[in-house]
């Protein structure tokens, strides 16, 4: 039986903890929101996680643009928002929202707890618009492909807290791999490029087509075209979603009951934030309300959560990766 090993790490000058569970590897960055920097299966070698190949690993100040300067890949959480925006209901109404959510731009707290065959790694961050704390706990196991990710966020204040969330892993992806969502979902368009690659006021069922993309199959990199899709809340019992390559599969799963939704962003050679090359990668994204402001979550969708005064919301999610 192979060990779980636990190993202290830097990553370009940041502190960090890497894990091996004898089958996966993943490694974790506190300082910079508890980002999730490598994602690696160690029967095929593959890389799940995409990097990008141009921007460094750097803190900013709060209130900066994540796609303009932190958009370096990895894994992080987007929340109490996806895109900036303001507050939208009272009593902290007006109050600015950054790019991306709260999370990413300043360090997490971190808490590891080691047993004999397991580990979980804890990340804990406080609001900065608004008045909650944030708590991930990451659980890998000896000889498991499984991650085990428990969310909490607990309300410190006397007035309930909208919000909307999703997990931001952005996936190292390849022309010809397959992206598996449930058929049953109803998707919403959030954007495009080009604008008219489908029309935002269409319903989509997986999979469709559209110009230059025919799902479940991804595009030659040279497609230049972009996507974020969300969906309605989902049937009960298909809280899933996977990529599929010819080496072994990404699979993700979770209660549609505490976790509603399913988003992906995908640039499939279309746009590159820095102004360099397009990127090559795709966001696999369950998620909690409207995407991506929560101003329009709450103003235009009705669709968000909340919650309630001096109380907490949990969900969970597991991602396993399988040959």
């Amino acid at each position: 039986m192979t060990p779980l090993t636990i190993t202290h790490t830097t990553t370009e000058g940041f502190d960090g903890i890497h894990v091996h569970t004898g089958v996966i590897e993943l490694n974790l960055i506190p300082e910079l929101g508890g980002k999730v920097s490598s994602l690696r299966d160690s029967r095929s070698g593959r890389e799940w996680l995409w990097r990008h190949p141009r921007f460094p690993y750097k803190l900013v100040p709060h209130g900066s643009s994540y796609t303009a300067q932190s958009d370096t890949g990895g894994w992080d959480e987007c929340f109490p928002s996806v895109a900036e925006c303001k507050y939208p209901s009272a009593p902290w109404q007006g109050a600015a929202i950054q790019d991306h959510g709260e999370l990413w731009s300043h360090a997490a707290e971190f808490e590891m707890d080691e047993q004999a065959q397991s580990v979980t790694l804890r990340t804990r961050s406080q609001g900065i618009a608004l008045p909650y704390t944030f708590t991930r706990s990451i659980i890998l196991t000896a000889n498991s492909s499984v991650i085990r990710t428990n969310y909490e966020v607990s309300n410190n204040a006397d007035q309930p807290i909208n919000y909307v969330w999703c997990i931001h892993p952005l996936l190292a992806i390849e022309p010809g791999m397959e992206l598996r969502l449930p058929t049953s979902a109803r998707f919403n368009v959030g954007g495009s490029y080009p604008e008219n690659l489908i029309s935002p006021e269409k319903k989509l069922q997986y999979p469709f087509t559209a110009s230059g993309l025919n799902f479940p199959a991804l595009p030659e990199t040279s497609a230049g075209r972009a996507l974020k899709i969300w969906s309605d809340p989902l049937p009960a019992g298909e809280g899933w979603a996977a990529l599929h390559a010819d080496d072994g599969e990404l699979q993700m799963r979770w209660d549609v009951n505490l976790l509603p939704q399913v988003a992906v962003w995908m640039n499939f050679g279309a746009l590159g934030m820095d102004g360099g090359s397009p990127y090559f990668n795709m966001g696999l994204e369950p998620c909690i309300g409207a995407q991506d402001s929560l101003a329009d979550a709450v103003n235009k969708y009705n669709l968000f959560a909340t919650v309630p005064p001096r109380e907490s919301k949990t969900w969970w999610l597991e991602i396993e990766l399988t040959t």
